[in-house]
């Protein structure tokens, strides 16, 4: 827990002296650069219910003050099936409303390796804090699909396609 609160606050001092995005005196993210860093917990849901844990990082350009498209990665850990997949997506965000408090919805969408391997849907919506000029604070709720087989080997070799769903609480810094 001590790594986790220290990473936390070392990624907080680092990018909140960063002058990638920033608000003009009308309080609207601006052009250029924009990236994301997510911390989640997935209650799972559907079929195989596989509880996880997840860090994301998304990269991209702000093309317009409510509009963000890039590129991301994630790790998610389903300690639950002692299985991880790593999802590698595109991501678009909109930030709805043009103030230091706006709601946001979003979408990842790309496909999973690891031992999950397949289709990744992730969307989400949620609220934005502007904490300074250049980093902001977002809390989310979404759902995660993610297409993929499981094999079994007891009692016999099985394989089925599955969907391992889970319902998202996130949050996240953006800077």
């Amino acid at each position: 827990m001590k790594k986790v609160i220290v990473s936390l606050v070392f990624v907080l001092l680092t990018f909140g002296q960063s002058k990638a995005i920033y608000f003009d005196d009308d309080s609207t993210i601006e052009q250029g650069y924009r990236g994301f860093v997510e911390w989640d917990y997935s209650l799972g849901v559907g079929d195989a219910k596989f509880d996880r844990i997840n860090i994301s990082t998304s990269h991209g350009f702000q093309i317009a003050p409510q509009f963000f498209i890039g590129a991301g990665a994630s790790f998610s850990y389903l300690y639950d099936a002692e299985f991880y997949s790593v999802p590698l997506y595109a991501h678009l965000r909109s930030d709805i409303l043009n103030n230091d408090i706006t709601p946001f919805i979003d979408l990842k969408i790309g496909y999973s390796v690891g031992d999950v391997e397949g289709v990744y849907l992730n969307p989400s919506v949620g609220c934005r804090f502007a904490l300074t000029e250049n980093l902001g604070l977002s809390v989310g709720i979404g759902y995660t699909m993610n297409k993929c087989k499981l094999s079994y080997l007891y009692p016999f070799d099985y394989t089925e396609k599955t969907n391992l769903g889970g319902v998202n609480f996130r949050i996240g810094i953006d800077f």
